[in-house]
């Protein structure tokens, strides 16, 4: 098979995913710059918008007989590897290192699974690996090695749980996410106070992993 020929419009976007995870390594790779955490968690949420278009367009045009392989190991590295080696890049801390390796097997596994098994077209089993990685990468810049320990471990057992959460399939929805990703990024490109941007992407992330026991409540309520 000529894997050229087999590649669709959505795979191309699929592949600047991965080349964003790339860009996200290089700049954490940069450690002391201080400028170097900045410069990766933009390039982590390009790679998170790449990924949600790649989405869309497979839904409206199709996807190719590699999309679903090719988006995992994409996400591996986009929002597995980059983050984890952002967080021990920056704090440059040995005792983060178990933690790290802890959250990158743990997203593994997530792939693993989704490439295997599907909750259906309305949820997700265990939280998407992309939403952990914007997670781990906002919370780099707030410079709290602990509070960076607590977000690899959380997140990571999240991962591989076994809890439904939604899928962002609302055209409204997806668009409000993607455009209050891209302002954060753009915050942080500015340098005008990363507190706030990372608070926004940290806070954004929170009300989807709260979002199982919103959805909980509202159905027993009703």
């Amino acid at each position: 098979m000529n894997i050229l020929l087999a590649l669709r419009v959505p795979d191309y976007f699929t592949l600047l995913n991965a080349a964003f995870g790339l860009c996200a390594l290089l700049a954490a790779g940069r450690y002391p710059d201080q400028n170097s955490a900045l410069l990766a968690v933009i390039f982590i949420i390009f790679a998170a918008i790449a990924d949600g278009l790649d989405g869309f367009l497979a839904r409206k045009l199709g996807s190719s007989p590699i999309g679903a392989n090719l988006d995992s190991l994409a996400d591996l590295v986009s929002f597995g590897v980059a983050p984890a080696f952002l967080a021990l890049n920056a704090f440059d801390s040995p005792n983060l290192w178990p933690a790290g390796i802890f959250y990158l097997l743990c997203g593994t596994l997530r792939l693993a699974r989704f490439n295997l098994y599907s909750k259906g077209d309305q949820f997700f089993e265990g939280l998407p690996i992309p939403a952990a990685g914007i997670a781990l990468s906002g919370s780099v810049l707030l410079g709290s090695q602990l509070l960076t320990l607590i977000f690899m471990l959380l997140l990571a057992i999240l991962m591989i749980s076994s809890v439904s959460y939604p899928k962002v399939r609302d055209r409204k929805s997806a668009a409000f996410l993607a455009l209050a990703s891209l302002v954060a990024g753009i915050l942080v490109w500015l340098q005008k106070d990363i507190v706030y941007p990372s608070h926004l992407l940290i806070a954004i992330i929170i009300v989807y992993l709260i979002s199982p026991v919103v959805i909980s409540c509202l159905q027993k309520g009703k």
